[in-house]
């Protein structure tokens, strides 16, 4: 079996710190903002393909590349952390990627500038963003779970979203400390649950006639004429290149 993916704290370092900076568009994705969102990807029950996710990186926005060795150094990077978080769903272990690792203080993860909160945020919008892809192929039995893998999934997006959660399920007084507390315990059985059904649903639609499969794309520097890595059949300098540029 191939080695999955490998993507490391200092390719996160330096992806965080290219998203951050100056000259992004405003609307750009923070790392683990997006790092949740492409885990959102890789559990659509269909097909996504990265020209279809790409541009939502930076709203869909010009990306503000210095040069063309600037994108050509950051798209591997970002396709290396697709295939590392998919590599995670398929392997039906999802994890969080490096750099977005929880506070030990539950509370503390409800911070805005908090990984986990970021991560949440990107997550939660990546399944709004698909929303009609589940509606379309998730059957009603899955409700009930889908349900509660997202609201653990998407707790600590922001702190009013919490205690409208705590407020909505405080049949007993549970406190907030305590209900995040419990949330998250559960964030990797959720994040388990929510690939499981994903992936249950994807082959389910693989298993008709013409479905494609979630191919790794790939991530070393690519060339203005090279294949484009999301898989249009184009050249990068026709598809991707000028959208991230």
């Amino acid at each position: 079996m191939p080695e999955s993916p490998r993507f490391t704290a200092a390719q996160a370092s330096r992806l965080a710190a290219f998203l951050a900076a100056p000259g992004r568009p405003e609307g750009t994705m923070r790392y683990c903002e997006l790092a949740g969102f492409l885990y959102a990807v890789a559990c659509s029950p269909d097909m996504v393909r990265p020209s279809e996710w790409l541009p939502l990186i930076f709203d869909e926005q010009q990306g503000g590349y210095a040069t063309l060795e600037e994108a050509q150094e950051i798209l591997p990077l970002i396709m290396t952390l697709y295939n590392h978080v998919n590599a995670g769903v398929l392997e039906r272990a999802p994890a969080l990627p490096p750099g977005c690792a929880a506070r030990a203080e539950a509370m503390e993860n409800l911070d805005t500038e908090a990984a986990l909160s970021q991560w949440a945020r990107g997550f939660s919008g990546g399944h709004d963003w698909l929303a009609e892809v589940w509606d379309e192929y998730a059957p009603e039995e899955i409700d009930e779970a889908l349900g509660a893998s997202l609201l653990v999934l998407s707790f600590f997006a922001s702190r009013d979203l919490a205690e409208a959660y705590r407020d909505e399920v405080n049949a007993h007084e549970v406190s907030l400390e305590e209900l995040a507390g419990e949330m998250l315990e559960a964030l990797p059985e959720a994040m388990t649950s929510y690939a499981h059904m994903g992936r249950a649903l994807y082959e389910a639609v693989l298993s008709a006639p013409g479905a494609e499969t979630h191919e790794p794309v790939r991530s070393e520097k690519i060339g203005r004429n090279d294949p484009c890595p999301c898989g249009s059949g184009k050249k990068y300098k026709k598809c991707c290149g000028p959208v991230l540029l």
